[in-house]
């Protein structure tokens, strides 16, 4: 699933690495995809893509927003894609769910595993979108201070039953998060997912607010999880602290069995004894 880090690290290479190409052929996807979300036809795709030229990206929170000039942009991102460039025809997969053939005869493909966008937006309609809004606060970015974060949980009443983890990546939500890294966010703040957030006192808000910056940044310098592929079908270098593979193995920090719960639609790993509930 593509997360904040992953987002910065394809946006990046698109930027360094397809900014000038131009499009000779666009195709909005040769498979249908239920969870593949689009905002116009095939034809509307062909006809508004093929002649503009990719004039750079940009990450905007789990989005890889790609400028198409003159006037659009194309969303990418928000769930389980594979977005690979492609020197020749080669290797191309066999289902996908946008391609563009760039006049030089190199490719861009987008395949939605799960679910996923390959929107595309006028740019003057960016700001409408909630997901890639550009006003929100990038958790990468200065603005995202522990004064911003500690403002997130003001409006939270003593009986709110928001969990911690629905707070950080639903409602309100770290701009880019998801539930692969808030696992080691959760994890290097003692912190149990099934926490109530308004339960937290000012230490472990502080300590969630120092794991968020901490992860995020040290994932995105990585490139990424090693799950998780770049733009060159690379494999990122952030190997997280608990994913699946930790089930059952001890605790780095104490020894205790990494555990795992399903909660609020995903799995949850903990450690026992460093995040109690």
């Amino acid at each position: 699933m593509i997360e904040l880090p992953e987002a910065q690290t394809v946006a990046r290479q698109i930027d360094a690495d397809l900014r000038g190409k131009g499009i000779a052929a666009a195709q909005r996807g040769n498979s249908p995809h239920k969870f593949a979300f689009y905002t116009g036809s095939p034809e509307e795709y062909e006809a508004t893509l093929v002649g503009r030229t990719i004039c750079g990206a940009e990450a905007m929170g789990n989005h890889i927003v790609v400028a198409v000039e003159p006037g659009y942009v194309l969303a990418l991102g928000c769930g389980g894609e594979r977005i690979l460039y492609h020197p020749d025809a080669q290797t191309l997969p066999k289902k996908h769910q946008l391609l563009l053939r760039f006049a030089d005869d190199t490719y861009l493909t987008v395949s939605v595993q799960g679910w996923g966008a390959a929107q595309l937006v006028p740019r003057e309609d960016l700001g409408a979108r909630t997901y890639v809004d550009p006003g929100r606060v990038s958790p990468l970015g200065g603005a995202f201070t522990l004064e911003h974060y500690d403002g997130l949980f003001q409006d939270l009443e003593p009986k709110d039953s928001r969990s911690i983890k629905f707070f950080c990546i639903s409602k309100p939500g770290i701009w880019g998060l998801g539930n692969g890294y808030l696992q080691d966010i959760l994890y290097q703040a003692h912190v149990h997912p099934r926490r109530k957030a308004a339960d937290l006192t000012p230490d472990e808000r502080r300590a969630l607010f120092d794991a968020t910056v901490d992860v995020l940044r040290r994932a995105t310098d990585l490139g990424g999880r090693d799950t998780e592929r770049d733009l060159h079908n690379r494999p990122g270098g952030y190997r997280p602290a608990l994913d699946r593979r930790m089930v059952g193995e001890p605790c780095p920090g104490c020894g205790t069995p990494i555990a795992k719960i399903q909660f609020q639609g995903g799995s949850c790993y903990f450690c026992p004894d460093c995040q109690p509930l």
